[in-house]
């Protein structure tokens, strides 16, 4: 029995005939170990469509892209360890590309959700999207996070990149996926498999080592490729918005392809405070409040 082969057309114009199921990360290989090496993702479009760039998303959008089923007819984001089963225009996506770090920080969200289960198994995850500053997950406990437990979790999150965990792309069917979450009260993944998935669907999953969550993906490789990444905030959100909900505690964070990057980051983040025209004023008493004629 013949092998069935696809072509695979890359940027530089050239086009290679491989085995249906051959990987981006294969194909990466086969042209460069360094260039595999710095692969992050790739971004598939066939054969025919139009090439056209994602718009940044908002919140609502953001949901969408993580869990609904992905337009097979326009470009789409994969991971390296997606088989190719049609023709298609292959770009990888290298860290300089300015789609990786979007992937990278949400690698970085379920890398936080894996901490704070492994620390907090009581915790009902929501969801974690990539933002354009970093990244958040929402998560449902009863006692609230303090300082001191975003410093526990800043360590597990190490502890669970230092582990480089690979990632895999999981499948379960829909009805099997809805009766384990609402046997487990997790109630915000029963709400976004119910919203975004359609009876009969296959449900798709990101495992990393025991870590399991409701995603569309793509994921980095393994944990290991989150460099760097730093929790940086807590704040409170109402499930759906709705203050009659219970409410939830979203840990916000950001990461980076290097430590440099990071510190570089935190850098311009300290320069803008210190120009903060709002501490200018007062430091350089470019206005003042009279308490004789009060704050107007």
């Amino acid at each position: 029995m013949s092998t069935q082969t696809i072509a695979v057309h890359l940027p530089d114009g050239a086009v290679r005939e491989v085995p249906a199921g051959t990987t981006p990360l294969e194909i990466a290989n086969s042209i460069s170990p360094r260039l595999a090496a710095a692969s992050v993702a790739a971004r598939l479009t066939p054969v025919g469509a139009a090439v056209k760039q994602s718009a940044a998303a908002d919140e609502h959008a953001s949901e969408a892209a993580m869990y609904s089923a992905e337009d097979a007819a326009g470009p789409r984001l994969v991971d390296l360890a997606t088989p190719l089963t049609a023709d298609t225009r292959l770009e990888l996506l290298t860290e300089k590309d300015p789609e990786a770090i979007k992937v990278l920080r949400h690698s970085a969200a379920h890398v936080l959700a894996t901490a704070v289960l492994e620390l907090f198994p009581e915790t009902k995850l929501g969801h974690g999207p990539a933002t354009d500053s970093g990244f958040f997950y929402d998560f449902h406990r009863e006692k609230p996070f303090v300082p001191e437990d975003l410093a526990r979790i800043d360590a597990k999150m190490a502890e669970v990149i230092a582990r480089d965990e690979p990632f895999f792309h999981e499948f379960a069917p829909r009805d099997k996926s809805l009766e384990g979450f609402e046997r487990d009260g997790d109630f915000m993944k029963t709400h976004f498999v119910t919203k975004f998935t359609a009876p009969g669907d296959q449900v798709s999953f990101y495992r990393n080592g025991k870590f399991v969550d409701f995603c569309r993906g793509p994921h980095v490789p393994s944990t290991g490729r989150v460099k760097a990444v730093k929790v940086t905030s807590l704040a409170g959100a109402y499930w759906l918005g709705d203050e009659k909900n219970p409410q939830l505690q979203r840990v916000y964070g950001t990461a980076f392809f290097s430590q440099k990057e990071m510190d570089a980051h935190f850098a311009r983040l300290e320069e803008a405070a210190k120009r903060d025209h709002r501490l200018l004023g007062k430091q350089l008493d470019l206005f003042s409040i009279q308490e004789v004629a009060g704050p107007g």
